[in-house]
């Protein structure tokens, strides 16, 4: 519940300097706020000042109403005076309203008598802050309507990102749904949690609905060699309609029982999260490269073009609010090596370039090793923590880690990283290390080295490593828009931040060109690959365009997305024990990646966690 003069939710106020970044991230985020506001149901409220003509924009709580209207109370906190927004919309009832990705314009009207008091006694039985709210201001709050008029999410309808963003606000609703039901216990359920049920089962049956009038026959259509998708798809849309079908007829009963409410809620969102799931990994590749390619001639049939397989890995709003604490917070600066490990400075038998000898559990060469090359933008090392990076790294992929220390721009511009990153894995190879049982893998600029040194290794004719695990890569130097544009202000890394790594590396060579950009190389015949991403980092397009790329030209390739993370989000794996699930995740995944690896699957034991 919020006002232009302090938010407050429960016994948390926050005062007007404080809007702004509530605002910043809400639309950073597409409404998954943090902190106080991380289970409440917020929007953004724009309106023309009365006195100024200027455009404001207010964070308010609101409830969902029968028929699509969208319902706003103007308590101010509990202040005697009307909110500043109120008053302009009764100036102006014009109004835009963003809800999560959802931007609209709507008309704005203001209840009266009996309808008034019946909504705001709903609101109160819902949370008795709007009444306790009243109280404190001594005056009746008044209760506004949002009619929508028009608009919808923001994007490109027949894009992929598109439907994913249309995907995460019902994710984001049944959360909240859920945990409004469980949070009754065994009273029955009140007026405003049954609307709000409703609504997610009438925003779904539309959704599904314009999917089976339109999605789904453009796709058809333009790739005929798709019919099992679709057709598994339209079989996931009968059973979720029939599981919300189910749930409307529990909720018409007068006096419902809660616990059974509750596990048709379980049931319609494990149902349908596995749907959201397969249809995104199925479909937004295509939708975003676009599908208007003509179908091939009657008779023929399109061969499918190869995808990576990709898995959205799920994280809580606490893992995310986690992660990024640990990334701005400092904490990882204090990574600290359990005292059994076993560090060993090398060079003399790595081609000369500094590196360090971690192994987890003395397994020796025989095990095979893990090459690693630390991120820092290609100008920076933190050994201490990439030391320790280097040990979960040997822990989890059962072989020691060599920790390379790669020269550094700018006063080594490329080739010279890359170079090195080739000679120590040349050096391994010649002390008798089988390529088979070498894994690459990196982060942020050590993962875009990884990818290069992997092309400068190929073209050259070395034998090459069992595998490449890249985390975060800069796979092309030449993009400026995309996800860098995006996610601007969203990921921890500051969006002109590649204006600056860019020169500085290439040192005038061409940005569009391979090895340096690893996706404008050849890249059949290349390893397994595992390359992970944060889904709301600057460099999300630049491992997905890469994983795309590289497995229509025949490798093996699995793409993890970590689902609302920043900038290398396996970075947690540093902390101290008990480590967030996410990075759990991470470790997990690369262990049964590099096992996949061992028994010749390509690394397939990575899929489906």
């Amino acid at each position: 519940m919020c006002a232009d003069h302090s938010c407050i939710q429960g016994d948390a106020t926050i005062t007007t300097d404080f809007n702004q970044q509530v605002i910043d991230e809400y639309r950073a985020t597409r409404g998954r706020l943090s902190g106080p506001f991380a289970n409440a149901r917020l929007l953004l409220l724009t309106t023309t000042g009365a006195r100024t003509g200027l455009r404001r924009t207010t964070p308010l709580g609101y409830l969902n109403d029968e028929g699509g209207r969208i319902l706003v109370i103007a308590s101010a906190g509990g202040s005697t005076r009307h909110p500043a927004w109120y008053r302009n919309l009764v100036a102006d009832p014009r109004v835009t309203v963003e809800s999560g990705p959802f931007t609209f314009t709507a008309t704005a009207e203001v209840l009266e008598g009996e309808e008034r008091d019946r909504v705001f006694a709903r609101a109160v039985e819902a949370d008795a802050g709007w009444g306790s709210y009243q109280e404190q201001a001594g005056r009746t709050l008044p209760v506004v309507a949002l009619h929508p008029v028009e608009g919808g999410p923001t994007g490109d309808p027949a894009a992929g990102d598109f439907l994913v963003a249309v995907h995460d606000a019902f994710r984001r609703e049944l959360e909240l749904v859920r945990d409004e039901v469980a949070s009754t216990g065994t009273a029955a359920l009140g007026a405003q949690l049954r609307i709000n049920c409703m609504a997610v089962c009438q925003g779904l049956h539309h959704h599904h609905t314009q999917e089976d009038e339109g999605v789904f026959p453009a796709v058809a259509a333009a790739r005929p060699d798709l019919a099992p998708v679709v057709e598994r798809l339209r079989a996931e849309h009968v059973r979720v309609a029939e599981l919300l079908a189910a749930l409307r007829e529990r909720l018409s009963d007068g006096d419902p029982d809660t616990a059974a409410v509750l596990a048709d809620v379980d049931r319609l969102t494990a149902d349908l999260l596995a749907h959201l799931d397969y249809e995104e990994r199925e479909l937004v590749p295509l939708l975003n490269a676009g599908i208007g390619e003509p179908a091939p001639e009657a008779g023929e049939r399109e061969p499918s073009r190869p995808r990576p397989d990709v898995e959205r890995v799920r994280a809580t709003d606490r893992e995310r609010d986690a992660v990024r604490a640990l990334m701005t917070g400092g904490a990882l600066s204090g990574a600290a090596l359990p005292g059994s490990a076993r560090i060993e400075p090398l060079s003399a038998d790595t081609g000369g370039v500094p590196c360090d000898w971690v192994d987890a559990d003395g397994a020796g060469l025989d095990a095979g090793v893990v090459l690693y090359a630390h991120g820092g933008g290609f100008e920076f090392e933190h050994p201490a923590a990439e030391r320790v990076m280097a040990h979960r790294l040997s822990l989890a992929a059962g072989r020691p880690a060599v920790r390379v220390g790669y020269r550094l721009a700018p006063a080594h511009p490329f080739p010279a990283a890359v170079e090195d990153v080739a000679a120590v894995y040349r050096s391994l190879v010649a002390q008798g290390v089988p390529p088979g049982r070498i894994v690459l893998a990196g982060e942020s600029a050590g993962a875009t080295l990884v990818l290069s040194a992997l092309l400068l290794l190929k073209e050259a004719g070395d034998p090459l490593p069992a595998g490449a695990v890249s985390v975060s890569p800069v796979t092309d130097f030449a993009a400026e828009g995309g996800s860098r544009v995006r996610n601007e202000g969203r990921d921890l890394v500051p969006a002109g931040l590649m204006a600056h790594i860019g020169p500085g590396y290439l040192n005038g060579a061409p940005a569009d060109e391979a090895p340096q950009s690893p996706l404008y190389g050849d890249l059949s015949g290349l390893p397994p690959l595992l390359l992970v991403a944060g889904e709301d980092e600057l460099l999300l397009d630049d491992a997905v365009r890469f994983a795309e790329a590289a497995a229509e030209q025949g490798t093996r390739v699995a793409l993890d997305l970590y689902e609302g993370m920043p900038h290398v989000p396996h970075m947690p794996v540093l902390g101290e024990e008990p480590r967030l699930k996410t990075a759990e995740t991470f470790l997990d995944r690369l262990a049964a990646w590099v096992r996949g690896l061992e028994d010749g699957r390509g690394g397939q034991d990575g899929q489906g966690g």
